[in-house]
């Protein structure tokens, strides 16, 4: 079947809107991802649909759904939750701003094999622009930018995508953007299961038997070759063989990885939170050094505190984000082997506690609290 909606932007006037069709088969993240393109957002944030008694989601595991049942976004499938004309969900993109979309769908059709989904039918005016401070600040922007008069109207429109215009809506530009990304927004198609023979396994002790009977020249070459294979590869054998030295010189580059989350040094930090984690445990793998591991979770931690004094209250998964990574900081200090550590590091730890007074959530008790739990105190 084929599902058309209509999605408005809550609250502003006048209605950003668009009418747009679906497969009926997607999963609620494929139909997070085509109204992104279709409103014209950016995909930095979180996001949910809210059916009142339960909510449909990306769940995350560090941050419990509390008493209204959260469902997996990449599980749940439109046509099992969305089966009448006229039904309506509401859909909340990015947890700071707050953006609300009113989703109606409109018809259902029989299954066109020869259309193309998804398709943008039409709609009208631009969406604001991301972070720019919800409803309110969408607002005061759009006074400031029409009168050029107006103190702030310059650095406005210096901060704004060149050419903003809040009236314009491309729906030709729209609709290729769905045709470019058309594959990942359709239901897979079923893949044929071919029988194939069971792979060979290569197991630790094989891998040694095998090493073990090559000369010296053909063990060298098999290393160099291991080297070219990616960086991650050539990194991890730099920091075996060359040791601190090396680490210390990769240590940087890990470290302006996760500043580049929340400071980078252009626009506005974009806080995917998962993206610096994945740096940490990367670097954790390839350089195996507790030292210099603590001290990126530290770094993390230190960013999140340093971006929520400087932009105000972020939201609860933000928060317990940066609570978890402080925590994993002080298991590592108190290991059997941590004193040398929470020596290093106690200033800039106890420092960072500090600097989480007056923000808000119950952040800086939290952040007391597990401060409170090093062993060494």
């Amino acid at each position: 079947m084929i599902y058309q909606f209509k999605v408005a932007l809550k609250d502003i006037h006048p209605t950003i809107w668009r009418r747009f069709r679906v497969d009926s088969s997607i999963t609620f993240h494929q139909l997070h991802k085509t109204m992104q393109i279709v409103m014209g957002w950016e995909g930095y944030h979180l996001y949910l649909f809210d059916f009142g008694s339960f909510t449909i989601t990306r769940p995350d595991p560090t941050f419990p759904s509390g008493n209204t049942p959260e469902l997996n976004a990449r599980r749940e499938k439109i046509v099992d939750h969305l089966t009448k004309e006229g039904q309506k969900v509401l859909y909340v993109y990015d947890f700071g701003d707050d953006w609300g979309h009113e989703i109606i769908l409109e018809k259902i059709f029989p299954d066109q094999p020869e259309g193309q989904y998804p398709v943008c039918l039409e709609g009208e005016r631009h969406c604001p622009p991301e972070d720019c401070g919800g409803i309110y600040g969408y607002q005061r922007i759009l006074e400031i930018i029409a009168t050029k008069s107006h103190p702030e109207y310059k650095d406005t429109i210096a901060w704004l995508k060149k050419g903003f215009d809040p009236e314009y809506f491309d729906l030709a530009g729209v609709n290729e953007q769905l045709l470019q990304k058309e594959k990942q927004l359709n239901p897979k198609e079923p893949e044929e299961v071919e029988k194939t023979k069971k792979p060979i396994k290569l197991t630790t002790a094989k891998l040694k038997k095998q090493l073990q009977s090559l000369s010296q020249p053909d063990l060298i070459q098999l290393l160099v070759d291991t080297f070219k294979l990616s960086k991650q590869t050539e990194q991890f054998l730099t920091i075996q063989l060359l040791g601190e030295e090396a680490i210390e010189a990769l240590f940087p580059v890990y470290e302006k990885k996760v500043k580049d989350e929340f400071f980078p040094d252009r626009g506005f930090g974009k806080l995917r939170l998962a993206d610096a984690k994945k740096a940490i445990d990367e670097f954790e793998k390839i350089t195996q050094s507790p030292k210099h591991t603590l001290e990126l979770k530290l770094f993390y931690v230190e960013m999140g505190v340093e971006f929520t004094n400087a932009y105000g209250d972020i939201d609860a998964r933000f928060y317990e984000s940066i609570l978890k990574m402080f925590a994993s900081v002080i298991e590592m200090v108190n290991e059997e082997d941590g004193y040398d550590l929470f020596e290093e590091f106690e200033e800039r730890i106890a420092a960072v506690v500090e600097k989480t007074e007056g923000i808000g959530w119950g952040f800086h008790e939290n952040m007391q609290y597990i401060h409170e739990a090093i062993r060494w105190l």
